[in-house]
């Protein structure tokens, strides 16, 4: 699509298109922030219910599986009824969820909890299709960027504030979390302006609702945009891994406790929030997306190959540093350059297809990071996904010869 067009597009979209990206971003941050305040405690919450490690994993798993199927879906239906509608059912459905998980005494409560929210969860790839209602081709990238800004904000402040509020209850940072949603909904409704408007007339049905879900296996690996997908799918994957099992490995290797990972987790939230709030947008005017990713996947392969064999923690941090700008730059460079190369009326179905993929690898991740921790060891998953990571380089430097 002509960039003329892409920039005539942003500009009706809303009165500003800059202002209505930041309250876009209060409104991803809030969202996030709710979410990092509840699920760090998922864990201890649901073992001091009893829960067996194998339901919770079921508790955490059930989240991304119902974001696989849903998004599809509700990235459609942006498409026909606008991107306001879903965003706004994302942070009901939170508000909803985090509720519902508040009330939970077993594992059916918890387990419905998270089918809830999962299956609401369409937040971040209609943020992102909003973005690319909101932009030109030429600042794509850096609004994307903003997105991911107010996911690493969220992830930093989060955890921290739940860790203040559960110190007397693990109930309490599910309440504050709902009405927290709750309010952000409230904002979303007076604050935020719609930045797609469907054709009149366009039919909507069913079928056309489900197409997505129907045809998503043949959309993963038969889409032009497939190696794309694949990209962003090792790359979640590799990211999940390490996420799943730093927490196990950091206390075994390097001697630190709970405040100590918690430290390590806000310096990486900070280092990508940088990489997405301020570097990336300098960075993809000199080098492009497509450059930009590379690099960004070669960081932070470097950074996650040597993290459980490090002299002392200090160089943990460093790693981590490498790890997270590598990641700033590689996730919203891929879902740009998605972005970039789908029809617009075709955004929010595309990035709700690249959001399934990211889900099944939110799935699998966990999964195999856990399963080979324990049995080839503490180093393994983070070389193998070292490896992986540079799986997704290879595949990256040849982008543009495959036509994508």
């Amino acid at each position: 699509m002509p960039s003329t067009q892409l920039s005539r597009q942003a500009s009706q979209a809303s009165p500003s298109g800059h202002s209505a990206r930041l309250i876009l971003f209060l409104t991803v941050f809030l969202d996030l922030l709710g979410f990092g305040i509840v699920i760090p405690f998922l864990p201890m919450f649901a073992s001091k219910l009893g829960v067996s490690a194998f339901g919770i994993g079921a508790i955490m798993a059930i989240y991304s599986a119902m974001q696989f199927l849903c998004a599809p879906v509700l990235g459609r239906l942006s498409d026909r009824v606008g991107r306001r509608p879903i965003i706004m059912l994302g942070l009901l459905g939170s508000s909803a969820g985090y509720l519902i998980y508040g009330f939970a005494d077993s594992f059916a409560g918890l387990f419905i909890s998270r089918l809830v929210h999962g299956a609401c969860a369409a937040t971040i790839s209609t943020a992102q299709a909003y973005v690319a209602d909101t932009t030109s081709e030429e600042t794509r990238a850096r609004g994307m960027g903003m997105i991911g800004a107010a996911f690493g904000l969220g992830f930093v402040l989060g955890p921290a504030l739940g860790g203040l509020l559960g110190h007397s209850s693990l109930r309490a940072p599910a309440f504050f979390a709902s009405a927290l949603s709750f309010a952000n909904f409230v904002f979303a409704a007076v604050r935020l302006p719609e930045s797609h408007h469907p054709e009149p007339g366009v039919a909507m049905s069913f079928s056309k609702l489900a197409a997505p879900l129907v045809n998503l296996p043949r959309q993963l690996v038969g889409h032009h945009l497939s190696r794309l997908f694949t990209i962003a799918f090792l790359l979640t994957f590799a990211i999940a891994a390490f996420e799943t099992t730093f927490p196990l490995m950091v206390p075994a290797v390097y001697g630190y406790g709970a405040f100590g990972i918690g430290a390590m987790l806000a310096f990486a939230g900070l280092m990508q929030a940088l990489a997405q709030g301020y570097l990336l947008g300098k960075m993809v005017t000199r080098m492009g997306e497509v450059r930009l990713l590379m690099l960004g996947l070669g960081a932070f392969s470097v950074g996650l190959a040597p993290m459980a064999e490090l002299p002392s923690g200090g160089f943990v941090f460093l790693a981590l540093a490498l790890l997270s700008i590598g990641y700033g730059f590689a996730s919203p460079a891929v879902a740009s350059i998605i972005s970039k190369r789908s029809e617009r009326h075709q955004q929010g179905e595309v990035l709700g297809v690249n959001q399934s993929a990211l889900s099944l690898a939110r799935i699998s991740g966990p999964l195999a990071g856990g399963l080979v921790y324990g049995i080839l060891g503490r180093e393994a998953p983070y070389a193998g996904g070292a490896i992986i990571a540079l799986m997704a380089l290879m595949l990256a430097l040849g982008i543009d010869r495959a036509g994508v």
